[in-house]
């Protein structure tokens, strides 16, 4: 067999991430079509005199988007619902992660804390609203607790599911080499775990949006956020500035949960699988 040169088998090629990207935009960009033609549906359903209820796409425009006075509140008014998001966020994030941990660490603590969240999540925030107005009043500080009510349940959870799932040999590994407790969680734990939390973040940060405008519904008072507008905007019958600001509180929602995932996949596509589409 001399001169004969072996050539081993090309591996097959992945698929472009061209066309993976291009794939990717077609379920949301199909669901804003079906969303335009029920809205236009609807519209077109209602009598002459009520359909200012439901402005046209030029109405719209011309009520909200193009006024500068319009576009000014709508920015004015997107930035106090995310300071409130946020506040909410900086106290459910770090509560939850430690939270987590501990119940990673104790077995019993687990076993007394999970039935407390499950009621946590279980219970209407809603129903304790009026709780919130007796003893906290109208202000700040109870919007910032009930968006830490909306997004605490995700953080962990699922950091106490990556915790769990990390490989037994690993850690009997660092036990081995005599690594303490607090050790195996920084260098193995965590690091494991970290793929699993930024899908709780994700999930949390699109709910402190939604907190934030659900909390402006009951505590109208101060600065008004989207929330605010919303209700105001509806008082007023100014239509075309309720649907604006219900747009942009859903791309603020949307904008986020993209952002953990990006966020997600840049941190984590290199060397775990599920941050990113290696082997697909």
């Amino acid at each position: 067999m001399s001169g004969v040169t072996y050539h081993p088998p090309r591996p097959p090629r992945p698929p472009r991430r061209r066309w993976t990207r291009v794939l990717a935009i077609v379920p949301p960009l199909l669901l804003g079509i079906v969303l335009a033609a029920l809205y236009l549906y609807g519209r077109h359903a209602l009598e002459d005199y009520r359909r200012f209820l439901m402005p046209s796409p030029g109405e719209l425009w011309e009520g909200a988007f193009a006024s500068p006075a319009v576009r000014a509140e709508l920015l004015r008014a997107a930035w106090v619902t995310a300071r409130i998001a946020l506040s909410g966020l900086a106290i459910s994030i770090p509560v939850g992660i430690v939270l987590g941990v501990l119940m990673f660490r104790s077995l019993w603590i687990e076993r007394a804390v999970s039935p407390y969240l499950v009621a946590l999540q279980s219970i209407p925030v809603l129903a304790i609203i009026p709780l919130l107005q007796s003893l906290l009043g109208f202000g700040f500080l109870p919007k910032v607790l009930i968006v830490a009510l909306f997004t605490f349940f995700a953080i962990p959870t699922t950091l106490l599911l990556g915790l769990k799932s990390l490989d037994p040999g690993i850690r009997d590994l660092f036990r081995l080499e005599g690594a303490g407790w607090f050790t195996t969680l920084r260098k193995a734990g965590m690091p494991f775990a970290l793929p699993t939390l930024f899908a709780g973040l994700r999930i949390s940060a699109s709910l402190a949006v939604i907190g934030a405008i659900v909390s402006e519904l009951f505590f109208v008072s101060g600065d008004g956020g989207l929330g605010q507008m919303l209700v105001n905007a509806k008082i007023d019958f100014l239509y075309e500035q309720m649907y604006a600001a219900l747009i942009v509180s859903a791309a603020m929602s949307m904008g986020v949960y993209l952002l953990f995932g990006w966020l997600g996949q840049r941190l984590f596509a290199h060397w775990h699988m599920s941050g990113g589409s290696a082997g697909r």
